[in-house]
């Protein structure tokens, strides 16, 4: 089986911990990540998380982990990913900000994340975002309709509460999980309805 290729893009919105949760799952599969985070991305995180930057965070991986990891800058418009002629498996933006949704729907291409994600719709690539706002203007739907309308995968930071898990990990790992699901990653992240019915 050939190794599976993914980007996970970091937009600048409150979310740092979907982000953490979807970069950790996809390097435990052996895929090969391209990994896009905005400066303000970078900097929510170290307000966030309060335990170092991204940077930090990936330096906390295996060495055969961190290989995995392919960190753009998200300036750099002639990476690999801003290309329809490199192919891939999909593209989550996690989270999503109103900013960068804005962008992609009306197809600004003015960063690596919006240009990478433009690719996918024009490639028919896999696109999840991970919107991150509340509440929500007819501005931020009438965006995401129109993504929704041309194949992205709209899949809002809302955790669910009936998986048993309703820890601030779970509910972190319910949204990540649920993103995951959108380009078949498969994980264990949290209790699927009636999972035991069908063990």
């Amino acid at each position: 089986m050939s190794q599976k290729t993914y980007i996970l893009a970091i937009s600048g919105a409150s979310g740092s911990y979907f982000a953490k949760t979807c970069l950790k799952s996809m390097v435990q599969t052996g895929a090969k990540v391209f990994l896009v985070a905005s400066p303000t991305a970078k900097q929510i995180w170290l307000e966030e998380m309060n335990e170092g930057s991204l940077e930090d965070f990936i330096k906390t991986f295996s060495p055969d982990e961190q290989a995995l990891i392919q960190h753009e800058n998200i300036k750099n418009l002639s990476a690999a990913i801003s290309s329809g002629s490199f192919r891939h498996d999909g593209m989550i933006i996690m989270p999503c900000s109103a900013k960068c949704l804005a962008a992609i729907a009306n197809g600004f291409s003015s960063n690596l994340i919006e240009r990478a994600a433009d690719v996918c719709l024009k490639e028919r690539f896999p696109l999840v975002i991970g919107l991150r706002e509340t509440p929500l203007s007819a501005i931020h739907l009438e965006n995401a309709l129109k993504l929704s309308r041309i194949g992205a995968q709209i899949v809002p930071c809302i955790p669910g509460f009936y998986h048993g898990d309703n820890s601030f990990e779970g509910m972190v790992n319910f949204v990540a999980g649920k993103a995951l699901d959108q380009i078949n990653i498969d994980h264990k992240l949290f209790k699927r309805w009636k999972e035991d019915d069908h063990a």
